[in-house]
């Protein structure tokens, strides 16, 4: 496979990895001159259509994603026996190799990946795509510490609210939701449980459920709750316990709302964490996971096993402490009264400030959201103060074709919502247009400076053609901007293109009433070419005598050109009137230069047909053919001079 072309485009240098469904490979794009990544379906898939269309729904949902926290995706290709998609190619490890080498992360590192996790999957879950696969193998790291998600092999594009999945359970028994280990309805919170799972290995260098086989870990999921990260690290700070265990949480409902919640909640713990010293220490913990196909079926049966068995054990225990009390445990359980009312009394006082705090935040004011979009920056904030509402700021700024640099680009929630004024508006800050440079085209086909430039984002808006001795038909002869240019991607580009050589021009003959065989060797006499032939009925001309051609008399036409004709099949007569041929000779007199023109009325309608300027001495011979009742008028400058009736 090294050292393959595939498409006449993508040449393979190295193999990279495998996963369930495909391998993965290094490649270059030799039009566009860059690495790329190559997913190509194994080949014992090719011939199952159910992971073809998987494959295949993978491209079309990510490639509707343009995110710096997300992998692109550049092209999908089909052949006969193959099919792959051309990724971007990403210099870096992923996380969970990184997990291994470190055991495990600080807290800053930690919620600075899970926040860039969370971005990508904020903007696929916007575009209505659910990941379904997140685990730190799907996640990549680059140079630049910049996070990419990626893999979105299981993604499924929801055309409605929800999406249930009844056959099987695909994902990371580590990391899946406990709905998905049901086979239950999965939505935008699946993706929410599966990044407090990484964040909690991240954390803690393990993951919060272990087992013998993926199908007991997929139980684990559904009945126990996890430890609680304070269990496993006392040092932890509890507002990072209490994000987590909110992720981890058994009822969707109980989770973040979406993935823009848990966004704000991981960056306001991550402040809080960088403001208090000594959670930044490194220790080391490793764990392996792979990716499953669990049947549903494995799990509820599993599931039903292990109740009964509980079940059987607790009658068991039951049985064992079923015991009447002596005096001494008499007095052990008056303590234990005395403890519960101790308790009871603690809780009736939390109720009561919890219930005194909901009171005192409920009379938050509530209201208006302002239109921020395409403000400037510090006009929004002073909109926005008007209501009593503060503005985050988006950590990336985003490129925009429309925007100008430093205004909104997005804001959350949108204009017009309804929201307490201890709510902060979370906006995204245009960068201006993107800036590219511009290659040479000079002297290249015109198909491939179309490419480059959609692929940079630009087109081509004005494309002239000119003939050209030095540069070959369909390639460039200039261009504009030029080449080697910063511009952004607003800016219209034009090119010069090649028509090939200047052609000889020869001056078209006079054909209308010729006879059809004398104007075929007009034409070729010309160095022209006999063009297609339409044969039809006309008003003005007999039989076998060209009535249109394409070209009209006088005019420059490139040599070895085709010319197209009109033959006539005889004159219009759909009445069976009588058929006139009339003769006209005119002989120009006088010291002047004169126009001539002769009109022709008959059943086929009024129709100029000769109209000339001819020179003192010359003389005029046309034959006028019409049908049933005719009056044939002839000019001299504008003046009438003769008319004449036939059959009349």
């Amino acid at each position: 496979m090294i050292g393959k072309l595939l498409n006449n485009r993508y040449k393979i240098k190295e193999k990279k990895g495998s996963g369930g469904m495909a391998l993965v490979f290094k490649a270059q794009d030799i039009l566009l001159d860059r690495e790329v990544a190559i997913k190509m379906l194994r080949p014992e898939f090719v011939s199952d259509e159910d992971f073809i269309n998987k494959f295949r729904h993978e491209a079309k949902s990510v490639a509707r994603i343009t995110h710096p926290n997300v992998v692109s995706i550049y092209d999908i290709v089909e052949g006969e026996d193959s099919l792959y998609l051309v990724m971007e190619y990403i210099r870096g490890e992923n996380l969970k190799s990184i997990i291994k080498k470190r055991g495990k992360l600080t807290l800053v590192e930690a919620l600075d990946i899970a926040n860039q996790i969370t971005a990508g999957v904020e903007v696929a879950h916007k575009n209505n795509i659910i990941h379904c696969d997140i685990k730190p193998h799907n996640i990549l790291i680059t140079e630049n510490n910049q996070v990419k998600v990626t893999d979105f092999g299981i993604a499924r594009a929801v055309s409605t609210s929800t999406m249930t999945i009844t056959d099987t359970v695909m994902g990371s028994a580590h990391y899946f939701s406990p709905e998905q280990a049901q086979g239950k309805e999965i939505n935008t919170y699946s993706d929410i449980y599966s990044i407090g799972v990484v964040l909690y290995e991240m954390i803690t260098g393990e993951v919060p459920f272990k087992g013998e086989s993926p199908i007991s870990v997929a139980l684990k999921h559904i009945q126990n709750e996890p430890k609680e990260l304070k269990e496993v690290l006392p040092s932890v700070p509890e507002k990072v316990n209490e994000l987590i265990m909110k992720t981890l949480a058994k009822d969707p409902e109980e989770r973040h709302d979406n993935a823009t919640d848990l966004r704000e909640d991981i960056v306001e713990t991550l402040k809080y964490v960088k403001s208090e010293p000594g959670f930044n220490e490194e220790t080391k913990n490793s764990n392996k996971s792979e990716t499953k196909i669990l049947k549903t079926s494995e799990i509820t049966s599993k599931s039903l096993e292990s109740k009964q068995n509980n079940t059987k054990d607790n009658r068991r225990t039951n049985n064992r402490n079923y015991y009447t009390p002596d005096k001494k445990q008499s007095s052990k359980l008056n303590k234990w009264i005395v403890w519960v009312i101790v308790i009871m009394l603690l809780f009736s006082a939390a109720a009561f400030a919890v219930i005194y705090f909901f009171k005192v935040y409920t009379e938050v004011p509530i209201v208006k959201v302002p239109d921020l979009l395409e403000k400037e920056y510090n006009e929004a904030v002073d909109i926005a103060s008007q209501q009593g509402l503060s503005l985050q700021k988006s950590e990336e700024e985003i490129f925009h074709n429309k925007i100008e640099e430093g205004h909104i680009v997005t804001q959350e929630p949108s204009p017009g919502e309804r929201i307490k004024q201890t709510r902060k508006i979370v906006v995204s800050v245009s960068k201006g247009p993107k800036v590219v440079e511009l290659p040479d085209f000079n002297n290249r086909p015109l198909r491939d400076a179309q490419v480059i430039l959609e692929n940079l984002g630009l087109t081509a808006e004005q494309i002239e053609y000119e003939y050209s001795e030095q540069i070959r038909e369909n390639h460039i002869i200039s261009q504009s901007p030029e080449a080697d240019s910063q511009i952004d991607v607003n800016t219209e580009i034009e090119l010069i293109v090649s028509n090939g050589p200047s052609p000889i021009m020869v001056k078209m003959p006079a054909l209308l009433g010729v006879e059809k065989g004398r104007a075929f060797d007009l034409i070729k006499n010309k160095g022209l070419n006999v063009g297609r032939l339409n044969y039809s009925e006309s008003t003005r001309y007999d039989e076998g005598l060209i009535f249109y051609q394409q070209f009209s008399a006088g005019e420059d036409v490139p040599e070895n050109s085709d010319v197209n004709l009109g033959i006539s099949t005889g004159l219009i007569n759909n009445d069976n009137f009588e058929e006139h041929k009339t003769n006209i000779g005119i002989n120009v007199v006088g010291s002047d230069k004169q126009e001539i023109k002769i009109i022709v009325k008959d059943s086929n309608g009024e129709e100029v047909v000769y109209q000339k300027v001819h020179s003192p001495g010359q003389y005029l011979n046309k034959t006028i053919y019409s049908v049933g009742p005719t009056v044939l008028e002839i000019y001299r400058d504008g003046e009438l001079i003769k008319s004449q009736e036939i059959g009349v």
